[in-house]
């Protein structure tokens, strides 16, 4: 079966975002509407002690989660697995590999995204990772 335009924008973007490796928020930036709202593992920052889980309003929000994963990840693999389509939402399930700068552990774990496209632009995304994996990638021994 033929991918639908959406899923095949998202196929395009992660293929992009892995051959950068993570290098290019734009892949993810020129995706996003105006006032795109982009959620990483918990809604309150507070809530927990990793620097990217937060909510993201607009893309100067979302461009500062890249900066936030630039500073403490780096990307070194990222393999869309799954891609579900209903209406306008697409659910992506992935497997990821990324190096904590800090102490050079890795996490490689499953990662899943939800989208809500409105048109070809995305105005909602929700990731969500191992918390645990990463956290244990970002503790020095």
């Amino acid at each position: 079966m033929a991918d639908s335009e959406r899923v095949a924008i998202l196929r395009h973007a992660y293929r992009c975002w892995e051959g950068c490796c993570g290098a290019d928020r734009n892949v993810w930036l020129d995706l996003a509407n105006d006032d795109a709202v982009f959620h990483s593992l918990v809604s309150e920052k507070a809530a927990h002690p990793l620097a990217l889980a937060n909510v993201y309003r607009g893309r100067d929000e979302i461009g500062a989660y890249f900066d936030a994963m630039e500073k403490d990840w780096e990307l070194l693999s990222f393999d869309p697995q799954t891609f579900i389509e209903q209406g306008d939402e697409i659910a992506v399930f992935a497997i990821v590999k990324v190096r904590a700068k800090t102490t050079g552990k890795i996490a490689h774990t499953w990662i899943s995204h939800w989208w809500s496209f409105e048109g070809n632009r995305f105005a909602k995304a929700v990731e969500v990772f191992d918390g645990t994996q990463a956290m244990m990638a970002m503790t020095p021994d």
